[in-house]
């Protein structure tokens, strides 16, 4: 029983010397620490620096990656701005808004050139532009396997011309001047009754827009094939 009140008589004594501190020497220091520190403005890490207003209307990035493309392929869009008030893209591609890091996708059917323009609340305005390659796919572009005279006679006195074609990957086909509506059709045939030379041209369009063109003059007497 002696020895519990022995520690807890030498534990008052701490206590007492503790407070003692603090009152004489501790608390002053204390004090002094925390009025420096209200005092001291607080410094921005400088990983952060460029979204300093002081630094004005910035571009921080703008790139697709991949950068180039094969037809038909999807990259993405990024683009990152400093205190700007608004962002355009041209061409459009979508709504845009003020961001450090933003992406998106796009999907060109051609090689095409992207502009980013930034503009703050002055009216003050900055661009950048980089160009995405689309590389043609081979496989996918549009053929005419051919385009030709395959019978001529003649009827009443005038030359009928039975001209047929085939193309290969083409989403719509058209001949100038106009013998039938453009379609899809991949191959057929329409009659030509020329009073003088006359040449068509049978356009292929594909995939993405690629064209593909062949040409057949076809006169009263006989055909002439370009």
């Amino acid at each position: 029983m002696k020895r519990w009140q022995s520690w807890l008589q030498l534990g008052n004594l701490l206590l007492l010397i503790v407070t003692a501190w603090l009152l004489i020497d501790g608390m002053p220091n204390l004090l002094r620490w925390r009025a420096v520190r209200n005092t001291t403005p607080v410094k921005r890490p400088e990983a952060f620096d460029w979204v300093d207003p002081a630094k004005g209307l910035g571009i921080i990035n703008f790139y697709a990656y991949p950068g180039a493309i094969a037809e038909g392929e999807t990259t993405s869009v990024c683009y990152g701005v400093m205190n700007a008030k608004a962002v355009k893209l041209d061409p459009p591609v979508a709504e845009l808004s003020p961001s450090f890091n933003r992406c998106f996708e796009v999907s060109p059917e051609r090689t095409t050139r992207y502009t980013l323009t930034a503009e703050d609340a002055k009216g003050r305005t900055l661009s950048k532009s980089f160009e995405l390659v689309v590389e043609p796919e081979p496989a996918l572009a549009p053929r005419i396997s051919y385009f030709r005279v395959r019978t001529s006679k003649v009827d009443r006195g005038d030359t009928v011309h039975l001209l047929c074609f085939a193309t290969v990957n083409a989403t719509l086909v058209e001949v100038n001047p106009p013998a039938f509506p453009g379609s899809p059709v991949l191959q057929g045939c329409f009659y030509a009754v020329p009073k003088q030379p006359v040449t068509y041209t049978l356009t292929a369009t594909g995939t993405f827009g690629r064209k593909v063109k062949r040409q057949l003059t076809v006169a009263p007497e006989a055909p002439v094939e370009k």
